[in-house]
């Protein structure tokens, strides 16, 4: 992690696609993810339609950290977890747990939510939903949550200063941006919409989400490339064995990721020359899951496409018609040698992985060390 983190406590908010610190070193920090940093806002919504659920005492979800179901897609902590803990911040509660303390930090966060509204996967009807309800939550309702609570933030805190010291307050957030697009893509799998065109639509909502923050006094942005799918036993499971590339990955999968990736840098090129003044940091998931991926026993790891926990047999481990949690799948000893838990999600131990190559060893450009001293905040 980040050498030498603020001492003080920060506020860490977090949306499906974003995430909030607020510190010395930044005033806020928000993130907007799906289901690799939701904590909790898709149960109580109603929506977290897996065995990840707390209310599921004989859960394998979060036996090895939490000792139990937390409400999270893994094993254990998540990314955003380590994040909070580079900050040294409590675990960012749900946004949705009306009766969690907020007062260090927020998570806006939704399993299976889309940067595409609602009203599209309804009109195209997209129905591939695999482990999601029909109609997803959105990126907009995680917007709307942050705009609600951001108001009622500047209501109590901002009341009292002077409308100068407000906004330089405001234009200290750290604002992460995840993995958007996901979910996207797994739910037009297989159909007939053109995978340029989705692309093209899918990275114009985020640099319209982007351009919104920037406008409103944003002056720091992580956004966050999307990992390599293909990668992922339900990928491998979903594809023939005729389609894989030299790391052993689904090919098809992991070609209109690139492309994405490769899209959504170059907007931010153009962002980036539109706003001088202001820090966007690319955060390179990809070639940061890709470089444990191809050197997985110089990470720990021994099983880099089995999952931890699922059902069947082979290298995958993994039955969409039998999940992690369901009464045939099983969880294997030891965690820290899967890079996958249940076919879809990190185990904790890869997300420690990746979060230590990403704040640490440059995966960010520039590295999110450059931009804590650059905020002098060590």
């Amino acid at each position: 992690m980040v050498a030498n983190p603020p001492s003080s406590s920060p506020v860490l908010v977090a949306l499906s696609l974003l995430v909030l610190f607020l510190s010395p070193c930044f005033a806020h920090n928000k993130t907007y993810k799906d289901s690799l940093t939701d904590t909790g806002n898709a149960h109580f919504l109603g929506d977290l339609n897996s065995f990840a659920d707390s209310q599921l005492s004989d859960s394998p979800y979060g036996s090895t950290y939490f000792k139990k179901p937390m409400n999270r897609l893994s094993d254990g902590r998540l990314l955003v977890d380590f994040l909070a803990e580079t900050f040294s911040l409590p675990y960012l509660p749900p946004y949705q747990n009306h009766s969690a303390n907020f007062s260090q930090g927020v998570n806006f966060a939704i399993a299976g939510s889309t940067v595409l509204p609602k009203d599209y996967f309804v009109r195209n009807k997209v129905g591939h939903t695999l482990m999601w309800k029909a109609v997803p939550e959105s990126l907009q309702t995680q917007v709307e949550w942050y705009i609600n609570f951001f108001e009622e933030q500047q209501q109590s805190e901002c009341n009292r200063k002077e409308e100068r010291s407000c906004m330089a307050e405001l234009e200290d957030v750290l604002f992460w941006i995840g993995d958007m697009g996901v979910n996207d893509y797994a739910r037009n799998f297989g159909t007939s919409v053109s995978v340029h065109s989705l692309a093209q639509r899918i990275v114009q909502n985020v640099m319209k989400l982007l351009k919104t923050l920037l406008d409103r006094g944003a002056k720091y942005i992580v956004i966050q490339g999307l990992p390599p799918t293909g990668c992922l036993p339900l990928d491998l499971f979903l594809s023939p064995a005729s389609d894989r590339d030299e790391t052993g990955c689904a090919a098809g999968a992991n070609l209109v990721v690139a492309a994405h990736n490769d899209l959504l840098q170059r907007k931010l090129v153009d962002l980036e020359k539109q706003y001088p003044h202001c820090a966007i940091i690319y955060a390179d998931y990809w070639n940061a899951f890709l470089t444990i991926l191809k050197n997985p026993a110089q990470f720990g790891f021994s099983e880099p496409f089995k999952t931890c926990c699922g059902t069947g047999a082979g290298i995958l481990n993994f039955d969409l018609h039998s999940l992690c949690g369901s009464p045939g799948a099983s969880r294997c000893t030891d965690p820290t040698k899967h890079i996958n838990w249940d076919g879809v999600h990190p185990t904790e131990a890869m997300n420690q992985k990746l979060a230590n190559l990403l704040f640490d060893q440059g995966f960010c450009r520039p590295s999110f060390g450059q931009l804590i001293r650059y905020k002098k905040c060590t």
